[in-house]
């Protein structure tokens, strides 16, 4: 059986991709996923679909002009019967893709928010929340990465009635397991074996992630720990980050480490794990970093769900660098842990969510 996917992009740094190939990479051997998709960007994780046998498709951007262009109606008739399944990760598109889809056989449309957020852009917020609403009356199942999103994109009504289905974004738990024997050979091998690590996982560009408030937090760890360095997975050199560290005198000390395909060895590396976000669906970093035993400190505007291990905690934005950095000490204090039982139990190990998602498939 194939499910198709629709995602607006599937580049590199889109951490919803990332949730589609992790599940992609435990389902059961006779489903199969293929993509489509409307945004080019430079670096994408085509060549990591197509190994698991998917297929990629671009399509023209769903919208009112693709329709009378009939682009989308192309791509469904010429697939015709191919899929019982659509799969859709952005909930405001689903008013431009279903309907076709149905027309040309797909029988079963979810529609899957990751966050709690309309649009980045002020002017696409109203538009979506419309598109949202009008979006839950097409389809046959409503996901959610977490209570918060699910709420946010439906209704408390519609969670609370059970119907809304909550996907985890789940990960691999083996993978991200604690290993002293990676840590030290990877901490020898980036020169930080003598080093207090404090580390972060996310891009810079669309800015939620807060990476100037995570500089101003490490400029305090700096000053009750001399030896810290502060490493950014997934962060190009950005000006403004630039001169902020620079300013409070830590640039030095800063590794703007770019997209990365090792992050689980990574988060061996580091000591603690910062994660001031404006916003989240349900963050993939902060459960990978929980996976590999790390003490977290994220922002409270993030669902407290993914406070899976007691090393997590959450703090206001409003509270200063000063007590984060206090926190973030206290909490790396704490003897290291492997939590792969804890997060297998509370339903994080991805072999074991991809199961119950491709029941639901096959369910169909």
């Amino acid at each position: 059986m194939r499910v198709l996917h629709f995602i607006p992009d599937i580049g590199i740094s889109n951490g919803i991709m990332s949730v589609i190939l992790n599940y992609y990479n435990n389902m059961p051997e006779d489903i199969d996923f293929d993509i489509i998709y409307f945004k080019d960007t430079e670096r994408t994780r085509k060549s990591d679909i197509e190994k698991l046998g998917g297929r990629v498709y671009k399509i023209e951007r769903p919208s009112l002009r693709a329709f009378f262009t009939r682009d989308i109606d192309k791509f469904f008739k010429n697939h015709k019967d191919e899929y019982s399944f659509l799969h859709i990760h952005h909930p405001a598109m689903t008013v431009f893709l279903a309907p076709t889809a149905k027309k040309y056989g797909v029988k079963n449309i979810a529609i899957h928010c990751h966050s709690t957020w309309f649009s980045f852009k002020k002017r696409n917020i109203i538009i979506n929340r419309i598109l949202s609403i009008i979006a839950k009356n097409m389809t046959t199942y409503m996901f959610a990465c977490g209570r918060d999103a699910g709420i946010f994109w439906y209704s408390e009504k519609d969670f609370k009635n059970g119907k809304v289905t909550v996907i985890n974004n789940a990960v691999d738990c083996e993978k991200f397991r604690f290993s002293q024997n990676i840590r030290d050979e990877y901490r020898e091998k980036l020169g930080v074996s003598d080093k207090f690590v404090v580390g972060h996982v996310g891009r810079v560009k669309p800015p939620q992630k807060n990476h100037p408030f995570i500089i101003k937090i490490f400029s305090e760890i700096k000053k009750i720990n001399s030896n810290a360095v502060l490493m950014l997975a997934g962060a190009d050199e950005d000006y403004e980050l630039s001169n902020i560290a620079k300013s409070l005198n830590v640039y030095d000390d800063i590794k703007f480490m770019g997209q990365r395909k090792d992050v689980d060895k990574l988060l061996q590396v580091f000591d603690v794990f910062l994660f001031p976000s404006f916003y989240e669906g349900l963050p993939v970093a902060a459960v990978e970093a929980q996976a590999a035993g790390l003490p977290v400190i994220m922002s409270d505007c993030i669902t407290d769900e993914v406070c899976i291990t007691d090393n997590a905690i959450r703090l206001s934005l409003d509270e200063s660098p000063k007590l984060w950095a206090k926190k973030a000490i206290e909490l790396s204090n704490k003897f290291r842990i492997d939590t792969f039982d804890i997060m297998k139990c509370k339903g994080w190990n991805i072999k074991d969510s991809a199961q119950n998602l491709a029941h639901i498939y096959k369910e169909v």
